[in-house]
C-alpha cells in the first residue's frame, strides 16, 4: 500500500487491497474519516471508514475504534449499519460497512404521531438487540452511535438508520450528544440502559414538538439543564396534540431519577407498539342497547285504610249501544296509478338523458372546431368530466427525491420506476394504502415527458 492511499484527499482514486475504489470524503466521525467507496469484487457501494490522521500514533483513540469495529460486527439491525469487512491500512485501521445516505430527522420539522411512533420503534429495536447482548465487560451491550436527531438518517420510505454522523462538524458533537445526555451521566454515575431510554424519549418529544426541551449556549449548560428541568407536558407545546397515553409514555422516558424509567430499551418498545396499536385501532361500533319491554300497565291496588267505606249510589248499569256496522272503505286499486308514474319516470328519464348526451356532443366538437385540436380524446364523457374534475395536486417534498414504484413496497428496490426530483407535482389517482406502516397514493407523473403512473410514499407528499 503507498503512501498516497492514505491521504485524507487522495488526488486519484486509490484502490484497497485490490477490491475497494475510494472515490469522495463524505465527512468525519469522533474517530474516522468516512469515504464514499466501491467493492469492485461484489460491485455494490459501500462506505469506508479509516481513522482519523490526526489520531495516528494515540492509543486511546486507535483502541477505543477496533473495539467499537469488534462489536458492530457482532449485532445486525435494519437500523444498524451492517459491517461487512475491516483491516488496517499504513498503520490506520478501517472499517467497510453498507452504503448509507439519507437526511437527519434534525431540522426536518414537526412530524406525525404515526410518523414519529414509526421511527422510534426502529430506533428501540435496535437499541434491543445492542443490550440483550451485555455481560459483565459490556453492561449496557454492544456499541450503537449515540441517540440523537443529527444521527438519525431518513434513508428510505418510513426506513430510519441509526449511524455516527459524518455531515455534523466536529465542533459541534459534543454540544448535540449534550441535548440527550441522561442527568445521571452529569452527576458522574455510570451509564445504565434506562439512560438510553431518556434519549429516545427526549428523541420522541422533538419529533412531536419540533424542539429539543434542553437549551443552552453550550454543551456544559445544556448538559446541566437536564439536572434543574423537565420537558413541557406534551399539550403546552402542542395545545392540539391531547393524547393521554403518549403523554404519560413521555413522562415515564425522561423521568428524572432512573428507576422511574422504562428499565430498557425492550420495556421502551414493548410500550411504544402498544401505543401503535392503541392509535392505529379500528373504532368499534357502539353495542345497540337492549331495549326492555314496559310491563303492562296495572291499576295499583287500593291502600288498606282504617276509616268506613264512603257511601255508594245504586245506579242501574247503561246499556251498552250495539256496535255500529265498520264505516271501512276498501282502499281503491292503486296499481294503474304507480304504473302510470314509472312510465312518466322513465320517460323523463330518457329525455334528460338524451339532452345530455346532445349538449356533451355540442361542447366536445364546438371546443374541437375552435380549439383546431388534432388529436382528438377517444371518449367525449371522459373529456368533458375532466373539465369539471377536481384534482389532487402534491409536490415532492424531500432533497433527495422519492421513488416512484411499481407496487408500494419500500423493501424492494428492484420496483423503483424512476426518482422523481424534489419539488415535481404528481397527479393522485388512488390511495392512501397502508403497506408496511407506510401511506401510499397511486399518482401519475412526467417521466422524460411521458406520463408514468406508480406508487410513492405519502410521507413525503406535500399537497400543492
Amino acid at each position: 500500500m503507498t503512501a498516497e492511499h492514505t491521504s485524507e484527499t487522495p488526488s486519484a482514486p486509490p484502490l484497497l487491497f485490490g477490491r475497494y475504489r475510494v472515490a469522495t470524503q463524505l465527512g468525519a466521525t469522533r474517530w474516522a474519516v468516512v469515504y464514499a467507496a466501491a467493492d469492485e469484487r461484489l460491485q455494490r457501494r459501500v462506505l469506508l471508514h479509516l481513522l482519523r490522521k490526526e489520531l495516528l500514533g494515540q492509543a486511546h483513540p486507535h483502541e477505543r475504534f477496533l473495539n467499537e469495529i469488534a462489536q458492530m460486527a457482532r449485532r445486525s439491525h435494519p437500523a444498524l449499519l451492517e459491517i461487512f469487512d475491516s483491516g488496517e491500512v499504513g498503520g490506520r485501521p478501517f472499517m467497510v460497512t453498507e452504503y448509507c445516505t439519507g437526511r437527519p430527522l434534525h431540522g426536518l420539522g414537526l412530524l406525525t404521531v404515526e410518523q414519529a411512533l414509526l421511527y422510534l420503534r426502529q430506533l428501540s429495536g435496535a437499541l434491543t438487540v445492542c443490550q440483550a447482548q451485555a455481560d459483565a465487560n459490556m453492561p449496557q451491550g454492544l456499541y450503537h452511535p449515540p441517540i440523537s436527531s443529527s444521527n438519525v438518517l431518513l434513508v428510505d420510505e418510513g426506513q430510519v438508520r441509526l449511524v455516527d454522523n459524518w455531515l455534523l462538524p466536529l465542533d459541534e458533537l459534543q454540544r448535540d450528544q449534550a441535548h440527550y445526555r441522561a442527568p445521571e451521566l452529569t452527576e458522574g454515575q455510570p451509564a445504565n440502559r434506562s439512560s438510553s431510554v431518556y434519549a429516545l424519549g427526549l428523541l420522541l418529544y422533538e419529533l412531536l414538538t419540533g424542539e429539543r426541551p434542553m437549551r443552552g449556549h453550550d454543551a456544559r449548560s445544556i448538559a446541566l439543564a437536564h439536572l434543574q428541568t423537565t420537558p413541557s407536558m406534551l399539550r403546552q407545546v402542542q395545545p392540539n396534540l391531547y393524547l393521554p397515553s403518549l403523554e404519560a409514555l413521555l413522562t415515564r422516558a425522561t423521568a428524572r431519577r432512573p428507576h422511574e424509567r422504562f428499565p430498557d430499551a425492550q420495556s421502551f418498545g414493548l410500550a411504544l407498539d402498544s401505543l401503535w396499536r392503541e392509535l392505529g385501532a379500528a373504532t368499534r361500533p357502539l353495542a345497540r342497547n337492549q331495549i326492555n319491554a314496559l310491563p303492562a300497565a296495572t291499576t295499583p291496588a287500593p291502600a288498606a285504610t282504617s276509616k268506613a267505606p264512603t257511601a255508594r249510589l245504586n245506579i242501574p248499569p247503561v246499556a251498552a249501544p250495539p256496535p255500529r256496522p265498520s264505516s271501512k272503505r276498501r282502499a281503491p286499486n292503486a296499481a294503474p296509478w304507480r304504473r302510470q308514474r314509472m312510465m312518466s319516470s322513465l320517460i323523463a328519464w330518457l329525455l334528460m338523458t338524451s339532452m345530455l348526451f346532445a349538449v356533451v356532443g355540442a361542447t366536445y366538437f364546438a371546443v374541437i372546431g375552435v380549439t383546431g385540436i388534432t388529436e382528438r380524446p377517444a371518449n367525449p364523457l371522459v373529456w368533458i368530466s375532466s373539465l369539471f374534475s377536481r384534482e389532487e395536486i402534491y409536490v415532492v417534498n424531500i432533497a433527495e427525491g422519492l421513488n416512484l414504484r411499481r407496487v408500494p413496497q419500500a423493501h424492494d428496490a428492484s420496483n423503483i420506476i424512476a426518482v422523481i426530483p424534489n419539488g415535481a407535482t404528481v397527479r393522485k389517482l388512488d390511495g392512501p394504502r397502508i403497506e408496511d406502516n407506510i401511506p401510499w397514493l397511486r399518482v401519475r407523473v412526467e417521466v422524460d415527458g411521458r406520463p408514468v403512473e406508480g406508487w410513492m410514499s405519502l410521507n413525503y407528499l406535500q399537497p400543492r
